[in-house]
């Protein structure tokens, strides 16, 4: 009786959500042929509007990642997920050499009008840090997180 009630819950939850979802709000086909222009071949793409932009959230080339688009319908930049190893060895020495016993949490890659920037979550001796580099390695911005 359990299993019947439960598979009925998930069906109306199911129904619910679908009935009253928004498939692309505001979403423009200029808009959806820019980003398919630069982003050929992604997959699972969910569109949103946020504040000023609309933000897609799909897997590009095995890797999660969400493109801003203002509302003219123009790419602002992207942010996708990373492994450390994915970083380039500029970054991954600098890293090294200033955190060298630190686990890495999270890699972010950051691409907008700044230029490609990497964000990344560490935790050493129970403290966590969240750093931002440049291209080259260069530590831009450093700030301790409370755990």
């Amino acid at each position: 009786m359990k299993k019947v009630l439960l598979s009925a819950s998930l069906l109306l939850i199911i129904a619910v959500t679908t009935a009253f979802a928004k498939n692309d709000p505001g979403i423009t086909e200029e808009l959806k042929a820019s980003f398919e222009k630069e982003f050929a071949g992604a997959e699972s793409v969910r569109w949103l509007e946020s504040g000023d932009y609309y933000r897609a959230n799909f897997v590009y080339q095995g890797c999660v990642t969400e493109a801003y688009y203002n509302k003219e319908g123009e790419l602002e930049g992207s942010v996708r997920s990373l492994f450390f190893n994915q970083l380039p060895i500029s970054v991954m020495t600098s890293v090294n050499k200033r955190f060298a016993s630190a686990d890495v949490l999270d890699v972010y890659e950051i691409n907008n009008a700044n230029g490609t920037r990497y964000r990344l979550t560490l935790t050493s001796q129970k403290k966590k840090y969240r750093v931002l580099l440049d291209a080259s390695g260069n530590i831009l911005e450093k700030e301790r997180i409370k755990s």
